[in-house]
């Protein structure tokens, strides 16, 4: 999965005013004409549901807004370029890569939401905006400015309602499809899931959850063992974690301990490395799952491992994700859950309080200064 790319930006720049005069039969002095150039294109983020990795832009590093159309005679405006919008998934965080330093600018954490990320330039005036009692002849002009440049990181990070975690093989994909009905590949081998799934479950009151399948969390993956800490990241952004258990799972090498105490040590590997990755992923809340109970020997254990866990403080509900028995209860938890769990918002972008143009710039000569104003030579002169 490519999650994490850097690209660089260029906005439109923009397009420079003219210097004209105008001139036809009967009107051989008409005055200056020159128009005034066009704004150039600027550049935005639109976040897109469809999109789960950033591997279309690992083909192109630099993404450019369109330059604005030069003034022409008879008043006449450039063309504005044409703004470009660049479709990112759905969680991408923009971070503007400014000194050595990152900066978070935004999250694209609704779909459609759009970001300005690099704003085109301003239009030059041509020398029909400098004509004056004193000046009718004016031959000045202002260049178009230049569009922003920027370098920017990208990061995406899965936003889901849900996350299921677990050791591998603990049944992870499984459940996802049976709650969302996904089509997520399920075998019997470690690391079967080499990218974060997302699923979408519908509730009878229209209501949908969105769920995410997290894979490589072995013992160490804090520390990159396995596929590493490269998805802890995606947990970061659920509101719920779903922690799944097979109480078999290392169980013919578990030194002596019973499946019950089996269980309770593969709960307490990943915690741990929750733990160590930080970030507030301990604190977040949890369900506890023991799955497959469709097989005997975890059947049998049930209420062992169950009483084993409220010694710990630690409440668990038993269901297979093979054969449906016990997913009604998990879906009632799964709602109560969210309920006393509202979403917060990860991050707000800032937003200007005004924009400004040439029209209503506070000082214009602050912009369009001397050292901003040129003179068109004619020939010959």
């Amino acid at each position: 999965m490519i999650d994490l790319v850097k690209i660089k930006l260029r906005a439109g720049n923009g397009g420079d005013g003219k210097v004209s005069f105008f001139r036809e039969k009967g009107t051989p002095k008409g005055g200056p004409d020159g128009g005034d150039g066009g704004d150039g294109g600027s550049v935005y983020f639109v976040a897109n549901r469809n999109m789960a990795t950033l591997r279309d832009f690992r083909a192109k590093e630099m993404y450019a807004g369109e330059d604005g159309g030069h003034g022409g005679k008879l008043k006449m405006y450039g063309a504005d370029g044409e703004d470009y919008r660049i479709s990112v998934p759905l969680g991408t965080l923009v971070y503007e890569l400014k000194d050595g330093r990152e900066v978070l600018v935004a999250d694209m954490d609704t779909d459609g939401k759009e970001f300005l990320i690099a704003r085109g330039g301003i239009g030059g005036r041509g020398n029909f905006r400098f004509r004056s009692s004193t000046n009718q002849t004016p031959v000045q002009y202002t260049p178009g400015t230049l569009g922003e440049q920027k370098e920017i990181k990208l990061e995406v990070k899965l936003v889901a309602d849900v996350g299921l975690i677990g050791l591998p093989n603990a049944g992870k994909s499984t459940l996802l499809n049976k709650l969302t009905h996904a089509n997520v590949k399920v075998a019997n081998y470690p690391f079967t899931t080499l990218s974060p799934n997302l699923g979408v479950m519908e509730l009878e009151n229209g209501e949908n959850i969105i769920i995410s399948d997290i894979p490589g969390l072995i013992e160490g993956a804090s520390e990159g063992r396995g596929l590493g800490d490269e998805f802890l990241r995606h947990v970061e952004r659920t509101r719920v974690l779903v922690h799944l258990i097979d109480p078999l799972e290392g169980y013919s090498d578990g030194g002596g301990l019973d499946l019950a105490e089996n269980a309770l040590s593969n709960y307490r590997k990943i915690r741990k490395e929750l733990e160590v990755y930080g970030k507030g992923l301990i604190d977040k809340p949890e369900l506890v799952i023991i799955n497959k109970i469709d097989i005997t020997e975890v059947k049998d254990i049930l209420k062992s491992v169950t009483d084993y866990f409220k010694k710990e403080k630690i409440d668990v509900i038993g269901i297979s994700a093979v054969s449906g028995e016990g997913i009604e209860q998990l879906i009632g938890k799964i709602k109560k859950i969210l309920e006393d769990n509202p979403k917060r918002p990860m991050f707000n972008a800032e937003k200007p309080v005004k924009l400004f143009t040439i029209d209503n710039l506070p000082n214009k000569r602050m912009v369009f200064g001397r050292e901003n104003v040129k003179t068109f030579t004619p020939r010959g002169i």
